[in-house]
């Protein structure tokens, strides 16, 4: 075997290994694609089955005020659109604490140490002056 057949043999080896990895990769991606949307549907399925399983809560809580509790209607509905306003607000103040990890802030203190211990580099604009 000639070396130039024996690098054609190997370049023709090497392709067809990297088209079947290609292919396998593609494969992969399609999988996870059609598993991300199927993981988003459940998602929203379980979303809906939770509000309605809510609902069903805040409407027997209304009941039994009326039913058992001698409450007006108007007081029960008054109630249950308190307490929700009240969780609501909760989770509110509490999502207010969150906000201030959005914005990566160990990277930026990070990156802000990192140019302060620089020294001050000169601009194209302030060497033309």
């Amino acid at each position: 075997m000639t070396f130039s057949q024996a690098a054609g043999s190997l370049w023709h080896e090497l392709r067809g290994s990297l088209q079947e990895r290609a292919k396998l990769f593609s494969l992969e991606a399609q999988r996870t694609g059609l598993t991300l949307v199927q993981m988003v549907l459940y998602a929203v399925v379980a979303a809906v089955l939770v509000v309605t399983s809510w609902l069903g809560l805040m409407g027997g809580i209304a009941a039994w005020l009326v039913l058992s509790a001698d409450v007006h209607w108007g007081v029960a509905l008054l109630v249950v659109v308190a307490l929700n306003l009240v969780a609501a607000g909760l989770l509110a103040w509490y999502m207010r604490g969150l906000v201030r990890r959005l914005g990566f802030p160990a990277t930026i203190r990070q990156l802000k140490s990192s140019q302060q211990q620089k020294p001050p580099s000169h601009t194209p604009a302030q060497t033309l002056h």
